[in-house]
């Protein structure tokens, strides 16, 4: 397999497209956003704006912001699924992440052109994704996985077979209560420790080995670092915020399709919507 086509180079997709560069494949680049293109220029095969410019790959990634988007380049109006020859049908994996009916609602479109089709969500941020260190959840034929997984892993080091399509969806979305959750908990009490007059560097290898571990102890700098690429401008604030709510969101739903209730996430979840993006780009920035 030589040329991928890769759909949604936001924070997180630029980095993993320049990884399959640097992996020696011949990348096919698509984003609606002209500024997004920009910061892949040079490193890729080629650039475009047209979904459909993908159809031709071996294999096509999608890593846009959300469902609708997920629906929308593969199916809507520019959606490359028209464009695909059903003689040489590519592999898909959407690495979106978003809910497990959205990509299951993909699968009769995809069967009557014989693409493949995995969820494949990815856990890590940006500096994860720029070093192929990503965590990647698939959901779909295990025959399917094997066959994409020289392609992951030049993306990720941990790649998991989650179940049946959908299930690397649930996976993210489970992992994401948590996740999002301390992303914002803990700048909460490393702010309440910072202004009690603790030096957080001190601080936070101590919560590390204690019960208070969570990835920004695990390497505060590291962690320090995220709040701080994050709080550089409020556009950037943004995406961190929009991409957490829109996973809150959608954990949210999922429990609801099967009424279950999550009290303490329904809580969580007003408390993040509470806040300004303004609230939340101070909060980041006050512990960098």
């Amino acid at each position: 397999m030589e040329r991928i086509g890769f759909i949604g180079v936001g924070s997180i997709g630029a980095p993993m497209a320049r990884s399959l560069v640097r992996a020696g494949y011949q990348v096919t680049v698509c984003d609606k956003a002209a500024q997004a293109l920009e910061k892949v220029k040079g490193h890729a095969f080629r650039v475009t704006e047209n979904p459909k410019e993908c159809s031709d790959s071996e294999m096509i990634i999608v890593m846009v912001a959300n469902d609708s988007q997920v629906k929308d380049v593969v199916l809507g109006a520019d959606g490359f699924m028209d464009a695909v020859d059903p003689s040489r049908p590519p592999l898909l994996a959407v690495m979106s992440s978003v809910l497990p009916q959205t990509v299951q609602d993909l699968a009769p479109h995809c069967a009557k052109k014989g693409v493949r089709l995995v969820d494949a969500p990815v856990s890590g941020m940006p500096i994860a994704a720029e070093q192929g260190k990503l965590t990647i959840m698939v959901g779909g034929e295990e025959a399917d996985l094997n066959e994409m997984r020289p392609v992951f892993r030049a993306m990720g080091e941990n790649i998991y077979h989650t179940g049946p399509l959908g299930s690397g969806d649930i996976t993210k979305l489970v992992n994401q209560i948590i996740g999002v959750t301390n992303l914002f908990l803990s700048v909460e009490a490393m702010l309440l420790g910072k202004k009690l007059g603790m030096d957080l560097h001190k601080l936070a290898p101590i919560l590390d080995n204690s019960s208070g571990r969570n990835l920004s102890t695990k390497d505060w700098e590291k962690g320090r670092a995220i709040f701080e690429l994050f709080s550089q401008t409020l556009d950037l604030s943004k995406v961190l915020v929009d991409l957490s709510r829109k996973d809150l969101g959608n954990a949210q739903k999922l429990a609801k399709s099967i009424n279950h209730e999550c009290p303490l996430l329904d809580h969580i979840v007003r408390a993040v919507n509470g806040f300004s993006y303004h609230e939340i780009k101070e909060r980041w920035h006050s512990v960098t």
